[in-house]
């Protein structure tokens, strides 16, 4: 028997989570969470403790342990982060956040496509970088990391408490579990995070405009939507904000359908999502505007050699790509940084598809309703839909006209995935929903089938890696991975069967488990301007200014972007005109440079040749006495001696890796 005071708390939390007339939550209850993680937020930020995987460089300064880092690794695979956003983006606080980067001659576009802070209008579209208008490098880079993270497990909240109001704890659970996915851990960037808010919120704000008692409803989302529509586009990567785009049009799609079927007029349902509509458009209007502002840097975008307009064709995916999507449970063998599944770290990353193995229950809920003759689950059906479309795009070829006309060309299979998670996600809340509607529980069989179907997924994948690789090729790399399957189909079999809070703290226990350690918890940022080779960097431009190149190793090119010299070296987006004309005045490797990439220097004899290591790699040769450098060059940071009658040599650091810097003379 239950305490009176047990009993009047359940009676006080029950009054509290109970929705509104219209079944949509009380706003008291859709702000409780958001509040709570916007104090969390406060802190975090306030430390300065957030996961930037910076202290990838700290070995090449300093033979000490790094203080900054509290626990885990840096993750080398994370390049993108450490190598390129966080480099420039120190970079653009040393020359005081300009639109246009004067790093390179000639400079370069700060908003595309590496999304750096600038002081213009359009920061206010950047709600990760606006911190860096009143913190320090240290405060504003934890605002960048947790102003991200925090807004999408707000709005994963958001959405599944719209969807199923009477389930604040479990949306709250859902939410994190969501956010520990190991895709977005592994793509822990604005690209990644901004489409996937955009589409939850935007699918909240269309059930609140057909569902609200009244018309404000409908209008407290629409600058949300609006804001939100310009924050995403201006992110500029079309792969991920494609997929989550047709996601929330067929969310939309399976709604209008249930609303009009369940007797709500075409003409009340259009009215009623009038305000939505004119939020995305003004949001449009926004975005071209400052797309036509941009339209030189834009053109230069498409016009590389790599990736420039690239299409993909259907079917190009193939099993692996499938398996890759599937494979949650293996999640510990991406910090192996390399191979898994055929990809590296990031791009084999995937979601916990709990919503996606409850296929069986929603082909349940929609037989059961037209057996009873009641109204068909359509956003259930829609969502299952986006599922299929998006595995018919990995595995099917033949249809790239369709596959063109939903834009899905611009995408590739495993950027696609992100369309997965969130289809597979919003499944997930509306079966919930759904079951705690449905006056019968879905058999044991069913959730039985639910289980065994990602279990044998599971299984399917663990047999070919052992196939192609051996059994350490598995067990070596994800030796728990049977744990994390057979939690996860706990997880499945709960939801099958109606019990969504053990199958949430199921979900939210694997989710974290994989997501502990993937970034290192680190206190600040690695600010390479504070070292002595900085300093004296920045002394002698000071001094005598011109153009400098690093040579060797990665972090060379770091100190001299993050201590704000012009030089030759850094991650380009549309490269620069008047750089490359003095680098290669003849353009005999213009396929070689015109290109998005990391540009390195090499010493080699003769005048500057250009190839590509890689695909976004861009490597230069250098001489000190060719043509181009004594015409070009001042000064050199360089991590391995160099042997030139061009070159004086002016200071040696020893710390870490040696760095040399050297002047040039005439030769």
């Amino acid at each position: 028997m239950n305490p009176p005071h047990s009993s009047a708390l359940v009676g006080r939390y029950q009054r509290f989570v109970r929705p509104r007339d219209d079944g949509l939550p009380r706003v008291s209850v859709l702000l409780a969470f958001p509040a709570l993680l916007l104090v969390v937020g406060i802190v975090l930020v306030a430390i300065g403790v957030n996961g930037t995987s910076s202290g990838a460089l700290w070995s090449q300064i300093s033979d000490a342990p790094d203080p900054h880092l509290l626990a885990g690794q840096p993750q080398q695979i994370r390049s993108d982060e450490w190598n390129v956003g966080t480099v420039w983006t120190i970079a653009q606080l040393q020359q005081g956040m300009p639109d246009r980067t004067a790093t390179f001659p000639g400079g370069m576009d700060a908003a595309i496509p590496f999304d750096l802070p600038r002081l213009d209008w359009s920061i206010a579209f950047r709600p990760h970088h606006i911190g860096y208008l009143f913190l320090d490098v240290d405060q504003g880079t934890a605002w960048r990391w947790w102003s991200m993270g925090l807004s999408l497990i707000a709005a994963s909240y958001a959405f599944a408490l719209t969807v199923a109001p009477r389930r604040p704890l479990v949306a709250a659970g859902l939410a994190i579990a969501f956010f520990c996915s190991p895709f977005f851990q592994w793509w822990y960037q604005s690209t990644t995070f901004w489409p996937v808010v955009w589409g939850l919120v935007a699918m909240t704000a269309l059930v609140w405009s057909v569902k609200s008692g009244g018309r404000f409803g409908a209008w407290l989302w629409a600058p949300v939507v609006a804001y939100l529509t310009v924050v995403m586009a201006m992110g500029i990567y079309a792969p991920f904000i494609i997929p989550v785009a047709i996601v929330v049009l067929a969310f939309g799609v399976g709604l209008a359908l249930e609303q009009i079927r369940g007797g709500q007029s075409v003409r009340d349902f259009c009215l009623r999502i009038g305000p939505f509509l004119i939020a995305g458009i003004v949001g449009t209007g926004i975005t071209l505007h400052w797309l036509l502002a941009k339209a030189d840097t834009v053109s230069g975008f498409l016009g590389t050699v790599y990736p420039g307009a690239r299409q993909t064709s259907t079917g190009t995916g193939g099993i692996l790509s499938a398996a890759r999507t599937m494979a949650s449970s293996f999640t510990d063998a991406l910090r192996d940084a390399g191979g898994f599944l055929g990809i590296n770290s990031s791009e084999a990353s995937t979601f916990l598809l709990a919503g996606a193995f409850l296929l069986p229950v929603a082909v349940w809920l929609v037989e059961r309703a037209r057996h009873s003759r009641t109204a068909i689950p359509w956003m259930t059906v829609a969502l299952v839909a986006a599922l299929g479309l998006f595995l018919a795009y990995t595995l099917v070829p033949g249809w790239d006209g369709i596959a063109q006309l939903l834009l899905l060309d611009r995408t590739t299979p495993d950027r696609a995935r992100i369309g997965v998670g969130v289809a597979a996600f919003a499944l997930l809340v509306v079966i919930i929903r759904r079951l705690d509607d449905s006056s019968r529980v879905p058999p044991r069989w069913l959730g039985v089938l639910s289980a065994l179907l990602f279990l044998g997924s599971q299984a399917a994948i663990s047999v070919a890696v052992v196939a192609v690789k051996g059994p350490a090729g598995l067990w070596d790399s994800a030796p728990t991975w049977w744990m994390y399957a057979l939690a996860t189909a706990v997880a499945i079999f709960l939801f099958a069967r109606g019990r969504a809070v053990p199958g949430t703290i199921a979900l939210v226990a694997v989710s974290v488990a994989g997501a502990l350690g993937v970034n290192p918890v680190y206190v600040g940022v690695l600010d390479l301007r504070e070292t002595d080779v900085s300093r004296e960097v920045v002394r002698l431009n000071g001094a005598t200014p011109g153009t400098w190149v690093g040579v060797g190793d990665s972090v060379t090119a770091a100190i001299l972007l993050e201590s704000g010299v012009e030089a030759l070296n850094g991650t380009q987006g549309a490269p620069a005109a008047e750089m490359w004309d003095a680098i290669d005045p003849h353009r005999r490797y213009e396929a070689q440079w015109n290109r998005i990439g990391k540009v390195w220097w090499a010493v080699a004899a003769g005048e500057p040749v250009v190839t590509n290591p890689a695909a976004d790699q861009i490597a230069v040769s250098f001489d000190a006495c060719s043509a181009f450098a004594q015409a070009n060059v001042s000064s050199v940071l360089s991590s391995e001696p160099i042997s030139s009658p061009c070159l004086t040599e002016m200071e040696t650091f020893s710390a870490g890796a040696s760095l040399i810097i050297y002047s040039v003379r005439a030769r």
